[in-house]
């Protein structure tokens, strides 16, 4: 069975807290679906979801928000990670994408939980985006002993090697199947199939098999053909892999 470990089910664009994506997982061939938090609403809705079989949750804010980054915002995650099925933190990290982005903020917000996943001795789920410079030099001075995943990656063959060597997983979504994602599908095809992962990143990033519509954690499955084509394996052989490879990081998925 699959594992999207990258999927916000109880976004507004489904209307009902993700309850008919939960009702159908097993009819989806999902094992589990990891809900992840850019907020702290999210994050608390992530954690709520994961009372439900095979939903599990990350907590974090994304790099929009970094001014909410607080002391107090932080000791709330620590409460909530005690809960089991709490499995990373994030996704948070850099996007330079929108002109009016504060590094400074960024960065800092960035420390701060990267703090706090070591402190909590959990992995990592990495959200980059026009920031590889930064970020790079971010993560060559630390260390990432309970791993990491590098969400929605699209980054150069040099920026993989980067990653992997410090225990990033790389994670592929949607996008590896538009055909304009050449740099994406180079990499799908060349690193190790033991550091891949799958994820949606639902309800955005559709598919293009389901261009259209609204994206959701059943659509993973195209991901896993995608990179089975790209490598000339079969989609079975993806599929075992990306599941075991995802217990292996996040521990917590029983």
């Amino acid at each position: 069975m699959l594992i999207d470990t990258h999927a916000h089910i109880t976004d507004e664009k489904y209307g009902d807290g993700g309850k008919s994506i939960i009702e159908s997982m097993k009819a989806d061939n999902l094992e589990a679906i990891i809900c992840i938090g850019c907020d702290r609403g999210s994050s608390l809705a992530a954690v709520e979801a994961a009372k439900n079989p095979g939903i599990y949750a990350a907590v974090g804010v994304h790099p929009y928000y970094p001014e909410t980054v607080t002391d107090e915002l932080m000791d709330e995650f620590r409460n909530l990670s005690k809960n089991e099925k709490v499995v990373a933190v994030g996704e948070f990290g850099l996007d330079y994408h929108h002109d009016d982005y504060d590094r400074d903020a960024q960065i800092k917000a960035m420390r701060v939980q990267y703090d706090l996943a070591r402190e909590l001795k959990l992995p990592i789920v990495f959200h980059v985006r026009a920031a590889t410079g930064d970020f790079i030099e971010f993560i060559r001075e630390r260390s990432f002993p309970e791993g990491g995943v590098m969400h929605c990656f699209a980054g150069s063959a040099e920026t993989t090697d980067i990653c992997i060597k410090k225990g990033l997983y790389i994670a592929f979504g949607g996008k590896l199947t538009y055909r304009n994602s050449k740099t994406a599908q180079d990499v799908a095809r060349k690193i190790p199939l033991d550091m891949t992962l799958l994820e949606t990143d639902a309800p955005y990033l559709t598919p293009a098999e389901m261009n259209g519509q609204v994206n959701r954690p059943a659509y993973v499955s195209f991901v896993r053909d995608k990179i089975a084509e790209l490598r000339g394996i079969s989609a079975a052989e993806v599929e075992e892999a990306t599941t075991r490879n995802a217990k292996t990081l996040f521990t917590r998925i029983k």
